[in-house]
């Protein structure tokens, strides 16, 4: 009697974790196209009329947990133009938007093709996925709205972050200034809050927007920690060497947004040769976003250059 009173207990318990696993399956339902989504939230306010505009949080997570992008750091949502003519069955990206209504908050399950389109080669790289690796995207749908209140959004929006930028300058320019006073660091000042200390004086003319120039770089935070760099023995000191890696100076044009703002105006105040240190605030950097582990938002970036050669 014990025993079969054993085996009805341990069937039951078997029962219960596989209709257990079989309802957390169950959470995600599926389109006509294969998409599986799951509703968190559902919202109760309208759905996008052809040409308003959608208001989103968008995430982006690997079935590791890895964030591959939240619009949510940024602090300014998504802005979509809705048409049914774009927003149609695609079993991706642009169905799951055409999914949604004011106030929902949905999270879709999909391949990384499928989520990524054309960015995908890019992405795929920087963070080992294939094609048919699984990723998560969360959608939330802040607010729909016509396109002239869109503006008035946009601007206020703008002024907003002007307003802060203006404020994380002046505290990272505090930071910067007590660093090099604390270092006993002589350097020179811009107008934009860039900090810069020529430690090898070059020759020649200094390269202008258009012009090509060679760099050597190091890279790290205000608290030392280095976190990228062109010369390989540096990067064997540091533990960043990468095998599968060139390591030489990069080249770049300046005046085409290849690298951050600080980068821009910091290497037009060098000459061919140049050492320097330029100490570059947040808001001449990456701002409020997050670029890896050691580079928060709001992170204040020390770099030592080297201009090896301009091509005026």
């Amino acid at each position: 009697m014990k025993n079969k009173k054993y085996i009805q207990q341990t069937l039951i318990a078997i029962t219960l974790i596989c209709s257990l696993g079989a309802c957390e399956n169950c959470l995600f339902k599926k389109t006509t196209t294969g998409l599986q989504y799951r509703v968190i939230h559902k919202g109760d306010g309208p759905r996008p009329q052809n040409g308003e505009i959608m208001l989103l949080d968008m995430l982006y997570k690997t079935e590791g947990e890895e964030t591959i992008f939240n619009s949510v750091e940024q602090d300014i949502p998504i802005a979509v133009q809705y048409y049914d003519s774009v927003y149609q069955k695609d079993g991706g990206l642009k169905e799951a938007i055409s999914m949604l209504q004011k106030g929902d908050s949905t999270i879709f399950k999909l391949s990384a093709k499928a989520l990524l389109g054309d960015g995908f080669e890019q992405i795929a790289a920087q963070h080992k996925l294939a094609e048919n690796s699984t990723l998560f995207l969360h959608l939330s749908v802040k607010d729909i709205m016509s396109e002239n209140a869109f503006r008035t959004w946009e601007e206020n929006q703008y002024n907003l972050v002007q307003e802060k930028a203006k404020q994380q300058l002046q505290k990272d320019v505090e930071a910067i200034d007590s660093y090099l006073q604390e270092n006993k660091i002589t350097a020179q000042a811009t107008a934009s809050g860039l900090r810069y200390v020529i430690d090898k004086p070059g020759q020649g003319p200094s390269p202008k927007p258009g012009n090509t120039v060679k760099v050597n770089y190091t890279g790290q935070t205000l608290d030392g920690q280095v976190f990228d760099t062109s010369l390989a023995e540096v990067a064997e000191k540091h533990g960043l060497y990468n095998p599968a890696r060139t390591y030489e100076p990069i080249v770049l044009q300046l005046g085409s947004s290849q690298v951050i703002q600080g980068w821009e105006e910091g290497i037009k105040l060098l000459k061919k040769g140049t050492k320097a240190r330029l100490f570059i605030p947040s808001t001449l950097a990456y701002g409020s976003h997050a670029v890896m582990d050691s580079i928060k938002p709001n992170t204040i970036l020390i770099f030592d250059i080297e201009l090896v050669d301009v091509s005026l």
